[in-house]
């Protein structure tokens, strides 16, 4: 049995699969079950400052033809101070990273000071700054294709917590190693490619857009070559000194060996759970295929990694 313990940086996992952020991420009972049932770690969805009521329905279309997802939930959430109190109830063993997002580096940062004053400094073992949502205004996508702003908000936030500082990346950008070169430079422990690409669907009937907010983010299968170049672009760039976290269309045990040979260290899973009643049966399917290929070729998972680029 091949060991699938994970280290991200400074943070270890048991196994290198995360629950991606948005995902029964919303109380702490899906949390604990999301762990208790096989994730090394699991993020939060993502929580801002003030509370938002997000877009509204329809918000969430199923493609069928491409196992895929266009959302355009807007980032709804209670605000730090009531989710705050679900994540206090997480069971201590639980390997917790909050998403958190915001539109200034001042903003991102009172959130993180939000979060460590209710729940307590040790409790998570990263935050994810989510620099990448593409279908809200004024945070989220915005602000993470600005290098300037980039470095100032992940700057600001390693100023104020010993916690680790993940920057969850966008791909609708020219070239996303310079916007990770910039998280970097500025401190951050681990990159984390990519978040959902802008998309839209259109109803011939109606003949008008299916989203109540006519665009959203496209998640899902159809986007897993887009995160597979983003982590091979980056491991490029950075080689394996920088922690990264692949994340998109992951549905196959073959899909995680694709991202750690293009540079992965550790791989987050979302859309394909809507595809079974419960993550325990995904979990324990991606887990025992990686083991039986990591020892059928007489590879760690530390091996592993990069290997696409001999």
């Amino acid at each position: 049995m091949s060991d699938l313990t994970t280290f991200i940086g400074r943070v270890q996992i048991r196994n290198p699969l995360i629950l991606a952020a948005g995902i029964l991420g919303s109380t702490f009972s899906t949390l604990n079950r999301a762990y208790q049932e096989g994730f090394g770690a699991v993020v939060t969805k993502s929580v801002g400052r003030h509370p938002r009521d997000g877009h509204p329905n329809p918000s969430v279309v199923y493609i069928p033809e491409t196992d895929s997802i266009l959302n355009a939930v807007g980032l709804a959430n209670p605000g730090c101070i009531e989710f705050g109190k679900e994540l206090v109830k997480i069971h201590s063993d639980v390997k917790l990273i909050v998403s958190i997002f915001g539109s200034t580096a001042e903003d991102i940062s009172s959130v993180i000071q939000c979060i460590e004053n209710n729940i307590g400094n040790s409790k998570s073992v990263a935050f994810e700054l989510n620099l990448s949502c593409p279908h809200v205004q004024k945070v989220g996508m915005l602000v993470g294709t600005d290098p300037k702003l980039v470095y100032d908000i992940v700057n600001q936030a390693k100023s104020i917590t010993k916690t680790a500082i993940w920057i969850k990346l966008t791909p609708n950008v020219k070239d996303i190693t310079i916007i990770g070169e910039a998280a970097i430079d500025a401190g951050a422990d681990a990159l984390v490619a990519i978040n959902t690409l802008k998309a839209m669907l259109i109803n011939v009937e109606a003949r008008k857009p299916i989203l109540a907010n006519l665009r959203g983010g496209l998640s899902g299968r159809a986007i897993k070559p887009i995160g597979i170049r983003a982590i091979y672009d980056l491991y490029e760039k950075f080689g394996p000194k920088v922690p990264l976290i692949g994340v998109g269309g992951i549905w196959t045990w073959e899909d995680i060996v694709e991202y750690f040979l293009a540079g992965a260290c550790s791989v987050q899973i979302g859309s394909v759970l809507s595809q079974y009643s419960s993550p325990q049966f995904i979990i324990s399917e991606l887990l025992t295929g990686l083991q039986k290929y990591l020892v059928q070729e007489g590879l760690s998972l530390h091996e592993l990694r990069g290997l696409a680029h001999e």
